[in-house]
């Protein structure tokens, strides 16, 4: 039930913003929208999940199982700040008559929020290194058979 009130109410605000943006048409330019999520589908399919398939392959092969969280949420964080930061690193948006447009140096901020995050990781790396490892799971007991005429 919840799932079904969840997808009627995503629904609703997709639609809202459907409907926003054909209503502002000359304002949102609707093709430019429809490119830019086209575009966008396009390239996280082609180029974004294969790269994450092929790092995790890479990531179960040569990392122990015991740090892979923390490298996993570590690559995760990292990639998420990278994407958020390209705009302003890069100055779009930036506008020469207005200088305290993106006034900060926003690689370095990237760097130094890289750096914390990359810190943390390690923290956690050495606190899994040092603790010992967790029992294995017990397999569980097999279901009895079922009998006939059941």
């Amino acid at each position: 039930m919840a799932r079904r009130i969840l997808t009627a109410l995503g629904l609703g605000m997709v639609a809202f913003g459907v409907a926003g943006l054909l209503r502002n048409a000359e304002a949102t330019e609707p093709l430019n929208a429809a490119l830019f999520l086209v575009g966008g589908l396009a390239l996280h399919d082609g180029l974004v999940a294969p790269a994450v398939m092929v790092l995790g392959l890479v990531l179960a092969r040569l990392v122990p199982r015991r740090f892979r969280p923390t490298v996993q949420g570590a690559l995760i964080v990292s990639a998420a700040l990278t994407l958020v930061a390209i705009p302003p690193w890069t100055g779009r948006g930036r506008l020469a008559n207005n200088p305290s447009l993106l006034p900060q140096d926003y690689g370095q901020g990237l760097l130094v929020a890289l750096a914390v995050v990359w810190a943390v990781a390690a923290l956690l790396l050495v606190r899994a290194a040092v603790r010992p490892p967790a029992p294995a799971v017990p397999e569980p007991e097999p279901l009895p058979e079922p009998r006939p005429g059941w």
